[in-house]
């Protein structure tokens, strides 16, 4: 493992060579450590220099993971903790079992997680499981509610809607027309989620990233640039919860 500083902040770095690979590719994976890939044999000195002439970028995404690790959003799921629903902190609440409820409901700002009486080693790792599967049934009606609608406003006919579990990406768009969305999409504000179907569609009709694909996400998504602004900054902060289960 190597080490490189970047204005006062001190970074291991970890280089990863692909045959197949034709630039290199920078990751900071946290606040004091970066990934890079790059083609085979690609000399050493040459991925420094490209380091150091990203420094500002790294500065940068080393100050947004800083900040999101001071957050106390999505830190835990524990009772009177706070997690992202929409793009608005809610507080989780543990309530006795009430059959007349169901497992997990909204009040207000409030996510009640109907499951006590459970004993203090069992009732975190349950209450994560239940409130998970919550956020998927939720994003899934969602995504596929949102969808469905523009897919009519843009007039494309996408094959298939899959909700996955991923580390990555938010969405994607098949050659075949299939599509996949991130359900931790949900923890977004609405007009973000929109975004990011519509972003998909739009491949539907042009599978680039072209400045004709942007234009026409525009036409349906004008604050699209503020969505992705919104995901950049938050994105850290949306992926650090559920990180176990």
């Amino acid at each position: 493992m190597h080490t490189l500083k970047i204005d006062n902040h001190q970074l291991t770095y970890t280089i990863i060579y692909q045959k197949n690979r034709k630039s290199v590719q920078l990751k900071l994976n946290s606040s004091s450590h970066l990934t890079i890939t790059a083609p085979t044999r690609f000399p050493k000195e040459g991925i420094e220099k490209i380091v150091l002439e990203k420094r500002k970028w790294i500065v940068k995404q080393i100050t947004k993971l800083a900040a999101a690790a001071a957050n106390p959003i999505n830190k835990s799921v524990c009772d009177n903790a706070a997690i992202l629903f929409l793009g608005q902190p809610h507080i989780l609440k543990f309530m006795s079992k009430d059959t007349h409820k169901p497992p997990v409901h909204l009040e207000e700002n409030q996510i009640m997680l109907n499951i006590l009486p459970l004993t203090a080693k069992d009732i975190n790792a349950t209450a994560e499981k239940i409130l998970k599967q919550w956020y998927i049934h939720y994003a899934t009606n969602t995504l596929v509610t949102r969808t469905t609608f523009w897919a009519s406003v843009i007039k494309v006919n996408p094959k298939r809607i899959t909700i996955k579990e991923q580390k990555t990406r938010w969405g994607s768009c098949s050659s075949k027309g299939n599509i996949n969305y991130n359900w931790r999409i949900i923890m977004a504000p609405m007009e973000v989620i929109d975004y990011l179907v519509i972003h998909e569609l739009c491949h539907l009709r042009i599978p680039n990233h072209s400045q004709a694909f942007w234009q026409e996400v525009g036409n349906y998504s004008p604050h699209f640039k503020q969505c992705r602004e919104w995901l950049r900054t938050n994105g850290a902060l949306i992926m650090a919860i559920f990180s176990c289960t």
